[in-house]
């Protein structure tokens, strides 16, 4: 009998080759080895991939008009067609999926955050307004932003709280979660590697969606979206358009952008910065449509 291989995993009659302006986070992915993969999300404008076996391990193949997000690999015209749980190959320099093969054009950085004086953003966090969200998240959010600060509370218990809470493709909940992440590492806090460890131990690949926990993994390393980078700029910069900034992040996604905001208010200022709302600003679609697993439900 023949030995399967991811190779033999992913075939078609005919294949489209195409280019993208890939991520160099994923260049190490696309680059090396040659391993199999599984299509855990498809939308008219993002088709996302989970490697087997390595964290980070999301790759989306996205459209321009998508969110950039740390993982991505930008086509310059329509994504293709994709069924959720088809298998794929990421390595040897492309992503293939059956009938498709996606090399990179070229690659581009990911900017973490610059926070030029992290004392700044503490105190630009503490007056900038709060994000509307639910009751629901909005609770979750301040138990979070409440243990990053106190010891005396259970920051096991605030991150199992928040994963998985919400719809949508990205919970909101797990945006404030990696809203917290990227702002802490953004300004060198320990607390940083406390919160990593323990949404690892929460096991984030049970609790929510293949796609959200895989991003959790990039926000860990502090690689985020753009709009997240330059918020987090403008807190640590006096002068700079802060609400301009916060604007703009608040475009993100139906719900995403306002955890990502809440994320960083409440790493950074504590649950009060959370307490009060604000008038929602208008929201970009990022994905239409969705389909997506978790990892339970492929196992």
């Amino acid at each position: 009998m023949p030995v399967s291989t991811p190779t033999a995993a992913v075939r078609s009659a005919e294949v489209h080759t195409l280019r993208a302006a890939s991520s160099m986070a994923i260049a190490a992915l696309v680059d090396g080895p040659l391993r199999a993969a599984t299509v855990v999300a498809a939308t008219r404008e993002m088709v996302a991939m989970s490697v087997h076996a390595v964290e980070p391990g999301l790759v989306c193949l996205t459209s321009r008009s998508a969110a950039r997000l740390p993982c991505a690999m930008v086509l310059p015209g329509p994504v293709p067609a994709a069924d959720t749980g088809a298998p794929a190959t990421v390595g040897n320099g492309r992503v293939t999926l059956p009938g498709i093969v996606v090399g990179a054009s070229r690659w581009w950085a990911v900017r973490l955050p610059r926070v030029a004086e992290s004392r700044v953003a503490l105190a630009r966090s503490a007056t900038c307004a709060a994000p509307v969200l639910g009751p629901e998240v909005l609770d979750a959010a301040a138990a979070l932003a409440g243990a990053l600060h106190s010891r005396a509370l259970r920051l096991d218990e605030a991150v199992r709280g928040l994963l998985g809470l919400g719809p949508g493709l990205t919970p909101q909940g797990d945006d404030v979660l990696a809203g917290a992440l990227v702002a802490l590492r953004a300004v060198h806090r320990p607390a940083a590697d406390r919160l990593a460890a323990e949404i690892t131990r929460a096991r984030p690949f049970e609790r929510t969606t293949a796609v959200s926990a895989g991003l959790l993994a990039y926000a860990a390393h502090g690689r985020c979206v753009p709009e997240l980078s330059a918020f987090l700029d403008a807190l640590g910069a006096p002068g700079t358009d802060l609400l301009g900034a916060r604007r703009q992040l608040l475009t993100i996604g139906h719900t995403s952008g306002a955890g990502l905001c809440a994320g960083v208010l409440g790493a950074l200022a504590g649950p009060a910065s959370l307490a009060a709302g604000a008038v929602p600003a208008p929201r970009r679609p990022v994905t239409g449509s969705v389909t997506v697993t978790t990892s339970r439900s492929q196992s």
